[in-house]
């Protein structure tokens, strides 16, 4: 998969939904289940009662597609819509499979149930031939299906939409090339390292501030990094910043991004994991960049910018240390509230690790979810940095998309700690504390951008703890982008988050 990637292709699925089945043009009237309570509510075409819990799977079928039990990239299951009778989920998925072995796509629709089995409601199968052959990402257009219905059950008289594009493997939203071109100097840009050491003097508590920096800049921006994660978007710096004459200064801040492969992470498990238990560590870190930054030139403008956890990161210097070196913000689906952890039980416990700690259950650096090598590896596991990893296809899919160094961002699962957990929960508490006490962390613009295809994050609760940054705020909601909004699988959605900024920035005369 990553040493032949030009082998493989993407399958690019935007699953709309149920709908009537139409007839002459015309949407199909009437109901298929007698609701009890429908007075005053036009009927509309059921699905299978008000009760379903519907959702769909779609997954590669063939000899050999490339995806297996353990690395499933040719497979995904769209959420479950509950109390759903005509469910939309209007929603993208990449899926990744080889050219020689992938037949064709199997869509099918099921019922959840708690208490049994799911109910199968719908299988078809999509041959390859039907399917769009594979081209540039810039140019691979999408093709519509409508598929029927059974002719009996429960869902008699329904159709399905979906939209269903291909990629070409070795075509890239960032190649290696782009990847590894980004550090070179050019005419007008230089590309320089400054290690931002911590007064312990161990290795793991030193950060790296990365810097593009002009000839004869006039603006800067403070990138904040988020949870494992690294700086991989030279396409987005360029429109937004770069063409802008703003310098670029990348914070990877202790155990994350450029931290491991400067050998100052020595446990992969630990990648960005806060082992004080408190965000407060990273505030050093960004004093440290300010510092350095302010001393290189007199900027016009200074402006912050931060992705997921490098939001509350942000945010936490802020509350400490107030706003005056920044003009404005742009936070790119920031954690402010935990997301999709596995369920209220699950994020419950995260919210509470001081107290688990407290009854000696964990302490601040016990590793929650280790991953295990699949038992059809266990004769060949991949060993790194003396510890079993195992290959993340979440992670695939970006890295299909948008290459990265994997000694920059990991390409393998990475366990939760405490220490993180109780570091970013102090914070959503102290963020909640300031505006409840009428008070705001920022007087200054900025913009909170998110989406509802976040999968890491739930798009609404960003939002509405938005309010607790301060008044002079922008809300944005994508449907179709990623957790990072730039990392997405379709151009085009990139090209609109970028373009949703930059009217943003003009508008607050950023540009």
């Amino acid at each position: 998969f990553f040493e032949d990637h030009e082998s493989y292709e993407r399958y690019h699925v935007n699953l709309i939904g149920v709908r009537p089945k139409k007839e002459g043009g015309k949407t199909i009237s009437g109901s298929i289940f007698n609701r009890k309570y429908n007075i005053g509510i036009a009927k509309r075409k059921a699905f299978v009662d008000p009760t379903a819990d519907p959702y769909a799977v779609i997954e590669l079928v063939g000899d050999d597609t490339g995806s297996t039990d353990y690395f499933p990239v040719g497979k995904f299951r769209f959420k479950t819509l509950q109390d759903t009778p005509l469910p939309t989920w209007d929603a993208k998925t990449i899926l990744i499979g080889k050219k020689e072995g992938t037949k064709g796509l199997r869509l099918t629709i099921l019922d959840g149930n708690k208490r049994s089995e799911d109910e199968l409601l719908y299988c078809v199968e999509i041959d390859r031939s039907d399917l769009p052959e594979a081209s540039d990402l810039n140019s691979s257009e999408w093709k519509e299906f409508v598929l029927p219905g059974p002719g009996d059950g429960r869902m008699k008289g329904l159709e399905i939409f979906l939209r269903i594009k291909v990629s070409d493997g070795n075509s890239r939203v960032v190649s290696k090339e782009d990847t590894e071109n980004q550090y070179e100097n050019t005419n007008d840009t230089s590309y320089v390292e400054k290690v931002l050491e911590d007064s312990s003097g161990k290795p793991e508590d030193n950060a790296l501030l990365q810097c593009w920096q002009h000839s004869s800049p006039s603006k800067a921006v403070l990138w904040v990094l988020g949870r494992n994660d690294c700086f991989m978007h030279k396409n987005v710096a360029t429109k937004l910043f770069f063409e802008q004459n703003y310098d670029v200064y990348v914070l990877n801040y202790k155990m994350n991004g450029f931290c491991r492969k400067k050998g100052w992470i020595s446990d992969p498990h630990y990648n960005s994991h806060c082992f004080s238990g408190s965000f407060d560590v990273y505030n050093n870190d960004i004093g440290q960049a300010l510092k350095f930054i302010q001393e290189h030139h007199n900027y016009d403008t200074m402006m912050g910018y931060a992705h997921s956890t490098g939001g509350p990161i942000l945010l936490n210097y802020l509350m400490h240390h107030g706003d005056d070196t920044f003009d404005g913000f742009i936070f790119n689906s920031p954690f402010l509230d935990w997301g999709f952890v596995g369920g209220d039980l699950v994020e419950f416990g995260l919210e509470h690790t001081r107290t688990l700690r407290k009854l000696h259950l964990v302490d601040k650096n016990t590793k929650i979810g280790v991953a295990s090598t699949p038992k059809a590896l266990q004769g060949t596991p991949i060993t790194y940095l003396e510890k079993e990893v195992v290959v993340s296809p979440w992670s695939a899919r970006i890295w299909s998309m948008h290459y990265y160094d994997w000694a920059t961002r990991p390409l393998y699962k990475v366990p939760m700690t405490p220490g993180f957990a109780q570091g970013v929960t102090k914070v959503h508490r102290d963020l909640k504390t300031v505006f409840h006490n009428k008070d705001t962390v920022t007087t200054k613009p900025f913009l909170v951008i998110t989406s509802r295809g976040d999968d890491v994050l739930v798009s609404q609760e960003t939002l509405s703890r938005a309010v607790w940054i301060g008044p002079a705020r922008t809300e944005i909601e994508l449907n179709d982008n990623g957790h990072d909004i730039f990392l997405s699988g379709d151009t085009n959605d990139i090209d609109t988050a970028i373009d949703m900024v930059a009217v943003w920035m003009k508008n607050k005369g950023f540009d």
